[in-house]
């Protein structure tokens, strides 16, 4: 079972299948936990990650910190976005391994700047997701 704060590596089929989501792992942090699982992304930092007008518009950049988070290098949180997973179980081998979640305070700081009124959520279709998550199956 995944829970809240949980940091998990995965592929995700959004906006479909074949997007650059669907081809790359990424790490995404587990905001709400259960049947209806939500998460935000995270992705290496870029420099064009602190140009305002550029997607995500709303993040954090956390360095690496094994007492803050798992993260290998500086990273950013989307929070403008979140995905919603629907009726599967996630293999706890989907976790990070150095650092399976981040620290209460980073969390809180993830709830508090999705707290926005452009912030959209997506749902990601769990057939595709189980499809090319091996470690990932259906409930129902």
């Amino acid at each position: 079972m995944i829970n809240k704060k949980q940091v998990v590596r995965m592929l995700l089929p959004f906006p479909n299948i074949s997007s650059q989501l669907a081809l790359d792992t990424h790490m995404y942090i587990c905001i709400e936990e259960g049947s209806n699982k939500e998460f935000i992304k995270c992705q290496k930092f870029k420099p064009t990650h602190l140009i305002s007008t550029m997607a995500p518009i709303n993040t954090i950049i956390e360095n690496s910190d094994i007492l803050r988070n798992p993260f290998n290098l500086k990273t950013t949180i989307d929070c403008d976005k979140s995905f919603i997973i629907n009726n599967v179980r996630m293999d706890t081998r989907l976790l990070t391994t150095n650092r399976s979640d981040i620290c209460p305070e980073l969390f809180v700081d993830v709830k508090t700047k999705t707290d926005h009124p452009q912030f959209i959520t997506e749902t990601i279709n769990s057939d595709d997701l189980c499809h090319i998550n091996r470690l990932i199956t259906k409930t129902v």
